[in-house]
């Protein structure tokens, strides 16, 4: 019963814990990541196209347009003829418009009567008018700025620029203006405030407005020069806006392209403004679930996600269930948006309840299948037979997360190797260093060792992990000298061959590390961390100076009883103040020979600092030269260095 008592526990544990990651992570990488922020954008664009409730025509804004008809009555079509701006301000005066806002930029001379008229006539109108402007260095020079600055007086300025979306170019938000020194409201804000209708400018997002049906504009679009011939009834009181809507350069991609390829598509200047003014005049805003609410819909999108997963329905069946609620959710959020629904998210849920269907049976259902697959293919790689049939019969002793425990580190690297792998081929060099690997893998596993990686030609191997071996350290330096002695062999027969290939040297240290598998649910490794890693790892770089080719610390030769070493120094490594000492194991056969007891007996005069300790390095090399630490002592009793102190200058 309390076996069944801790298996919900942790289910239900794993199941919050998968909520509320899934919701964060969905909610988070909407608002962060352009590919799925563009694609949250989309499917409301797609509602907002195609599924927003009709509209009647706007009562209060009439646009003017500058048609193609309008164009050819004038012998040039840029800049537009001030003249007939000038007659056609004139006419909406006298017909009684509430206001006039004019998107053409008047940023250099034309004729210059014409000029002259129009400059008059701005200054004469009684109706409340505003005129398009910008000093964004991009559209107008210091010369265009400085003649629009002369030509429009500063109290109709209103800043013409419009709030695209850096992602996919699409006019998205009204422009508030005021942002640069010198910078106008926005075209939007200018028309409230010259209407006596004040509000904070502020970025937001323009409501578009929809078409009452196909046929109809959603705003009463008249022809600039047909104005004058209007009843008066259709502009009195209307809030006019002219410019041009047959300018290729003056359109602009809105949220509507995704469905329309006409004007809702890529609208011109002056109707963008239109739509946005539209929306403050009648404080209209499109129906939004609120942010909160979002995330609520988001994290329950993740609960259906776990609790699918808790049915055990396995993963094919229950991504079949998830995917049958998404597709159920999307439609219900596109065809409810037309009667009334708010424009609720639709990719962050989607991704939410995935993520967790995904991650609850990764959590819950794989767990037992990732132990066994964990023993079963990645430990066959890396330890001897033995040891992985130890661990199926008893999963138990291996723990997949990391332990503290002591072991014993192998760190082996061939000297030269940069240098050797620039020399051959890579077929070649794929060859030898394959035969190389296999050969010290074996050795290693034939010790019961732990292959943890290859870092090019280097090998790191525990012991002591994932099983508990007592004599962790002896097994680990008879490895030692078994890798030296197949290397040596290997690198000779291969000089021979013509292949450079240089010493293999090998560091053995032991230590607490942390042991376990660590990584991701998509590569996970077993293998250790810790500062001990990183001893052992230099401790077979120091063989270099010394001339040896196996290195042991303190910590291993203490629990090695019955092999012996030659002590190589008391060293202080770079970067520290305290000594440690080295050592480099010898066979049996070295172990009785006469220069392993010579050398023994010297080493401790040099530790002593006796007199006749100089002396007796000199004699010893003599006899033996060839000898790598006899070499090393005589060097040094040379230079004057008379002890078994030995400060590294480099790392």
């Amino acid at each position: 019963m309390m076996q069944v008592s801790k298996k919900m526990l942790y289910s239900l544990l794993s199941g919050f814990s998968i909520v509320v990651f899934s919701t964060l992570m969905a909610v988070m990488g909407v608002g962060n990541f352009s590919v799925l922020s563009s694609a949250e954008k989309t499917a409301a664009d797609i509602r907002l196209a195609a599924f927003q409730p009709p509209m009647p025509q706007s009562k209060d804004i009439v646009i003017a347009a500058i048609t193609e008809e309008t164009l050819t009555q004038f012998p040039y079509r840029s800049p537009v003829d001030r003249e007939f701006l000038a007659t056609l301000l004139k006419a909406l005066d006298a017909k009684g418009a509430k206001l006039i806002g004019v998107d053409v930029l008047f940023d250099q001379t034309t004729e210059p009567a014409k000029d002259a008229l129009l400059r008059k006539t701005l200054r004469e109108l009684k109706t409340p008018t505003f005129i398009s402007y910008t000093n964004t260095p991009n559209m107008v020079n210091e010369e265009q700025l400085a003649y629009l600055n002369d030509f429009v007086p500063e109290p109709m300025r209103a800043a013409a620029n419009l709030a695209t979306d850096p992602h996919d170019g699409s006019v998205r938000w009204v422009f508030p203006g005021l942002k640069d020194p010198g910078m106008p409201l926005g075209f939007p804000y200018k028309a409230l405030q010259l209407m006596g209708q004040e509000h904070t400018p502020l970025l937001s997002e323009i409501a578009w407005r929809s078409r009452p049906d196909h046929e109809t504009s959603a705003f009463p679009i008249y022809p600039a020069h047909a104005i004058a011939f209007l009843p008066d009834e259709w502009v009195k009181d209307k809030v006019i806006l002219i410019g041009a809507i047959v300018s290729l350069t003056d359109r602009h991609r809105t949220p509507l392209a995704v469905v329309h390829d006409n004007d809702d598509g890529l609208m011109p200047g002056i109707l963008v403004q239109a739509h946005a003014i539209s929306q403050l005049i009648e404080k209209r805003t499109y129906p939004v679930l609120d942010k909160h609410w979002s995330v609520a819909l988001t994290a329950g999108f993740a609960i259906l996600g776990v609790g699918i997963g808790l049915l055990k329905f396995g993963i094919v069946l229950s991504f079949i269930s998830g995917f049958a609620l998404i597709v159920g959710w999307w439609a219900a959020a596109i065809f409810g948006f037309s009667h009334g629904l708010p424009l609720v998210p639709l990719i962050a849920p989607t991704l939410s309840l995935l993520l967790a269907l995904w991650m609850i049976d990764a959590v819950i259902g794989r767990v037992e299948r990732k132990k066994r697959q964990f023993i079963q293919s990645a430990f066959s790689r890396y330890v001897s037979p033995v040891v992985v049939s130890q661990l199926a019969d008893n999963p138990d002793a291996l723990s997949i997360s990391g332990v503290r425990r002591e072991a014993t580190f192998i760190f082996t690297d061939i000297a030269g190797f940069t240098t050797l792998s620039e020399k051959l081929t890579s077929d070649k060099l794929s060859e030898v260093l394959n035969e190389y690997l296999d050969g010290a893998c074996q050795i290693i596993l034939r010790y019961d060792g732990t292959v943890d990686k290859f870092i090019g030609d280097a090998i790191m191997s525990i012991f002591n992990a994932p099983l508990a071996q007592p004599d962790h350290a002896d097994r680990a330096v008879k490895c030692a000298l078994d890798l030296d002695a197949y290397a040596e062999a290997f690198r000779k027969r291969h000089n021979s061959l013509g292949v450079p290939i240089g010493v293999t040297r090998i560091g053995v240290h032991t230590g607490v590390a942390t042991v376990g598998n660590f990584g991701s649910n998509s590569r996970m490794d077993y293998t250790a961390l810790g500062d001990t890693v990183n001893t052992a790892a230099r401790t077979e770089g120091v063989n270099k100076y010394f001339g040896t080719r196996v290195c042991c610390t303190q910590e291993t030769v203490s629990q090695c009883t019955s092999q012996k070493f030659k002590t190589i120094g008391d060293v202080v490594l770079k970067g520290k103040t305290e000594p440690v000492t080295l050592y480099s194991p010898v066979t049996q056969k070295q172990a009785e020979s006469v220069l392993y007891r010579w050398y023994q007996t010297t080493y401790e005069l040099l530790k002593n600092y006796d007199p006749s300790a100089a002396n007796a390095v000199r004699e010893m090399h003599k006899a033996h030269a060839e000898d790598p630490l006899v070499n090393f002592h005589f060097e040094r009793v040379e230079q004057g260095l008379v002890t078994t102190m030995i400060v590294m200058e480099d790392k």
